[in-house]
């Protein structure tokens, strides 16, 4: 079983929120393996950052994507231009948004998946001291690490990419089955911790009012309402079809969701897992 590295980068005072994380990260990873089938990078490397810094360290990752891919893509003047307007657009919205991140999985550094915690994020949030959203936000995070080491990073980085019609995946959905198996994955670990699945869809009574009036944003109920049918179609596949039969996902690209089927038509997506059954 991997090991687990807790890193407080966000200072003394977080040093309790540190073991805390420590103590439920031991008891949360086994059940990320069982409940995914998947195994996690060894070590899990858990961080807790300051804001500042994690802000830095997305400019500095994304500008390190955006030069990598440029030069090993034969890009166009018009797609660099609108990979430049991406970037700025994801640093425009972190900005925004950071209160409602608590935790997030992160590539900071090429190979070295990792999964970071915002103290001031949570605190925003009023879950500073909430066990249950720890293990929720634990459990769902892990299944992207999980997700990471199956793919071999290859479902990150299609998500991540400033050019996926250069990479022929501009039709595909990867947000859709990432968010969807996580948000499914988190609802099974909490489940089997506390007894039922940790629901966040209603804002703390500690929550700040500036957390308050980000989590009433159309752009985060649209998302919040996207995932939750995403979580719904993950289900009914590895129900219908098992979990073996879903997991090919992380190596057959071609059973990512396209963008019509999660917009119009999702259950022609679990009907492509049907044929796998037989072969």
């Amino acid at each position: 079983m991997p090991s687990v590295d807790v890193r407080n980068e966000a200072g003394p005072r977080f040093d309790p929120l540190a073991a805390r994380l420590d103590a439920l990260a031991v008891e949360t990873l086994p059940l990320v393996e069982a409940v995914t089938g998947l195994p996690l990078p060894d070590p899990v490397v858990i961080r807790t950052m300051t804001v500042r810094d994690w802000k830095r360290e997305h400019r500095r990752s994304a500008q390190r994507q955006l030069q990598s891919e440029t030069e090993e893509l034969d890009v166009p003047l018009k797609a660099l231009h609108q990979a430049g307007m991406q970037s700025g657009a994801r640093q425009r919205f972190r900005r925004r948004f950071w209160p409602t991140m608590g935790g997030q999985a992160v590539l900071f550094e090429p190979g070295r998946p990792e999964l970071v915690l915002l103290p001031k994020a949570l605190r925003h949030a009023g879950r500073l001291d909430d066990t249950a959203f720890l293990y929720k936000a634990l459990g769902h995070e892990m299944t992207h690490l999980a997700q990471y080491a199956a793919s071999d990073g290859a479902t990150w980085a299609a998500q991540d990419t400033f050019y996926p019609a250069q990479r022929g995946i501009a039709d595909r959905d990867y947000a859709f089955l990432l968010e969807g198996h996580a948000y499914w994955a988190d609802q099974q670990i909490t489940t089997k911790i506390l007894g039922a699945p940790v629901a966040t869809d209603e804002a703390s009574p500690h929550a700040s009012r500036r957390y308050r009036k980000l989590a009433a944003s159309p752009h985060r109920h649209a998302a919040l309402e996207q995932f939750r049918r995403a979580c719904d179609t993950v289900s009914q596949i590895v129900n219908s079809h098992g979990l073996d039969v879903f997991n090919q996902v992380w190596h057959r690209p071609d059973l990512v969701p396209t963008q019509k089927e999660t917009s119009d038509d999702v259950a022609a997506w679990r009907v492509r897992f049907s044929a796998l059954r037989t072969q």
